[in-house]
């Protein structure tokens, strides 16, 4: 390729990833690659520094495994192109601001990364806005409501202001929205121990879930909330930075349940009476 020659930006990566031996761009095909019919399509950005990548996707994976549904775990920001989110049905995305994720490599053995970049680029931001306007389904988890610095994200997520999560400390899932189907006959659980983010939302544009309250760091906040946007709709869920919410019944039928929802879809029975993963619990 020349110097002058115009690029789209992925022909610049495809130059780029070649030239450090990184065969990725087979991937980036796949997520934007047209889809099969009936195929239900899920996108997943999640894992960093701070947040369990490896827990949250086996415990998706264990959850949404039986909905039939294509479940494709993006391993960098730059595979989340507008033309893969053009092909999704539910972007769930558990990512702040920050990039504290490990750069992709498709080497076997790993000496040197790629740099991870940035979760909401200005493109990206506007492809996520642009694609739940059109009727994809957001899935917004935990860490995600903090990226203060993209006021349309957060516009996206009916979020004013977010704020600093508490310390770890036992955290309870109480004040279920019984008048909405994510949330209708689960019952409150202890999740252990959790941080609790929290938020001042839009007024009058979503509809609560659930709180969290934590009473070492004094709170009793919204903890989960949804609302249509355009043609699509936006699930938030606080919980999730550690691995305990993953493991309570409650809340992994609140995370079946807000994947139907947010793709406008039947709700099915919940399947499982166990909550934990299939592999023994670590408690």
């Amino acid at each position: 390729m020349l110097f002058g020659e115009k690029t789209t930006r992925r022909s610049a990566l495809t130059v780029l990833l070649s030239s450090l031996g990184i065969g990725a761009i087979t991937h980036e095909s796949t997520f934007a690659a047209k889809k099969k019919p009936g195929e239900t399509r899920v996108i997943f950005l999640v894992g960093d520094y701070w947040h369990n990548g490896v827990t949250q996707e086996k415990n998706w994976r264990h959850v949404l495994g039986p909905s039939g549904f294509r479940l494709m775990f993006a391993q960098g920001s730059r595979f989340v192109t507008p033309e893969a989110l053009e092909q999704t049905d539910l972007f769930i995305v558990a990512r702040y601001a920050k990039a504290n994720s490990l750069g992709f490599s498709g080497d076997e053995i790993v000496e040197k990364r790629m740099e991870e970049l940035p979760f909401l680029t200005d493109e990206r931001e506007q492809a996520i806005i642009d694609n739940v306007n059109r009727g994809m389904g957001l899935l917004a988890m935990h860490c995600t409501i903090w990226n203060g610095e993209s006021p349309k994200f957060l516009d996206l997520l009916g979020v004013d202001e977010p704020h600093m999560h508490t310390k770890v400390q036992p955290a309870l899932l109480h004040k279920l929205n019984q008048d909405h189907p994510i949330t209708r006959g689960i019952e409150a659980c202890n999740i252990v121990e959790d941080e609790i983010f929290s938020a001042d939302l839009t007024p009058g544009r979503s509809t609560t879930l659930f709180n969290l309250k934590g009473d070492e760091q004094p709170i009793d906040t919204t903890g989960g909330w949804c609302h249509d946007y355009g043609n699509g709709r936006v699930v938030v869920l606080l919980p999730g930075h550690n691995p305990h919410p993953f493991h309570k019944k409650s809340f992994k039928e609140i995370m079946w349940r807000s994947a139907y929802w947010a793709m406008k879809k039947d709700i099915p029975a919940y399947a499982f009476e166990d909550g934990r993963p299939p592999e023994k619990s670590i408690y």
